[in-house]
């Protein structure tokens, strides 16, 4: 019982020090933000679930919109390059990897709304490795690939797996379309043909063929199906 109460005002302590320190100088009405330590899922003392919870609160409540394509100067960390939102986020992954809700939603709001791509880009990949099957992560972690990271095979790869988990049929179009423009041809005629063989209606069908024919007329592919010959 005694143990147990004083775990508890340990982590309240931690969590305190660790997450919101207010300024008690008088004539300063701002909120210190105090970059989460990595140190600090060491001591929780078994309350994981409950600091996740609490970080993730505390996350929403500071989401202000500075509208900066950069980190506003009020959520830097001491090392001028990374956000609080980003530390308070890494931690929370690295202590609960069951809160669904927090890898689909964190990422995308610590990219775009408080603008720390590189961070966002962590927890992207983060998400992707503890949901490897989830659609939805893994679409968004190729919105980020694409347009935040200019990576194009890294999104073509990401909404391949996104199209072969529920993702709309549109995906996978988007992704062979990546995957030509990053110059992986043969990867992309193959996501065409799994779209032509995955055909609903002859409509959809006769598209699909049409776009898969020019791919390999672009492609210099002979259309044989017994053996594929690149023409050097």
């Amino acid at each position: 019982m005694i143990a147990g109460l004083v775990s508890t005002v340990l982590a309240v302590l931690v969590l305190f020090m660790n997450v919101n320190l207010k300024s008690f100088t008088a004539g300063k009405s701002q909120t210190a933000l105090i970059c989460v330590s990595e140190y600090t899922r060491n001591f929780t003392f078994g309350f994981e679930t409950q600091v996740v919870d609490f970080f993730w609160i505390r996350f929403l409540q500071e989401l202000d919109a500075f509208n900066q394509l950069t980190i506003a100067e009020p959520h830097l960390c001491p090392d001028k390059t990374s956000s609080w939102h980003f530390h308070l986020i890494n931690v929370a992954f690295d202590l609960d990897k069951k809160f669904y809700e927090l890898y689909v939603h964190a990422p995308l709001l610590v990219s775009i709304t408080i603008g720390d791509v590189k961070g966002g880009s962590v927890l992207f990949d983060k998400s992707v490795e503890a949901y490897p099957k989830s659609w939805t992560i893994l679409s968004r972690a190729a919105y980020q690939a694409r347009i935040e990271e200019k990576n194009k095979t890294k999104a073509a790869e990401l909404l391949y797996r996104a199209g072969k988990n529920g993702a709309p049929g549109w995906v996978m179009s988007l992704s062979g379309g990546l995957y030509n423009e990053s110059g992986d041809r043969r990867m992309a005629e193959q996501i065409y043909s799994e779209l032509l063989a995955d055909a609903k209606d002859s409509a959809t069908a006769e598209r699909l063929k049409l776009k898969l024919d020019n791919k390999l007329k672009n492609f210099n592919i002979q259309p044989n199906t017994t053996d594929q010959k690149v023409r050097e």
